[in-house]
């Protein structure tokens, strides 16, 4: 949840924030991304794959986080994991919207719960 209440602070700060997940994994009532479509934060769910397994943030239309990182606590305190920061790389992070973008277009809404 610290990667959730991140962005969340990042949109109040302004900044544009959108994510697209995996159905399967987050298809229960009370995960990081119910958090965060409860607090209006637009997310998406992919279930066209048996696993949507992409991992990868681009930020600033410049730059580009992707590897094995898979956001979560497991992840952070229990496995072996990389990321990959690119930075100042506006032609790669184009190519990483072009595809998030793609994932978004065939995604489904996850409405938030009151």
């Amino acid at each position: 949840k610290p990667i959730a209440i991140a962005l969340l602070n990042a949109r109040q700060r302004g900044v544009s924030v959108r994510v697209v997940a995996d159905k399967k994994a987050n298809s229960d009532r009370y995960t990081a991304a119910t958090f965060l479509a409860n607090h209006h934060i637009p997310v998406r769910l992919d279930g066209h794959y048996a696993t949507m397994h992409n991992k990868f943030i681009v930020a600033d239309r410049r730059s580009v986080e992707t590897g094995s990182f898979n956001y979560t606590i497991s992840a952070d305190k229990h496995n072996a994991e990389n990321a990959l920061l690119i930075r100042n790389a506006p032609e790669l992070a184009a190519k990483y919207q072009q595809e998030f973008n793609r994932l978004w277009n065939e995604s489904r809404p996850l409405n938030h719960h009151d």
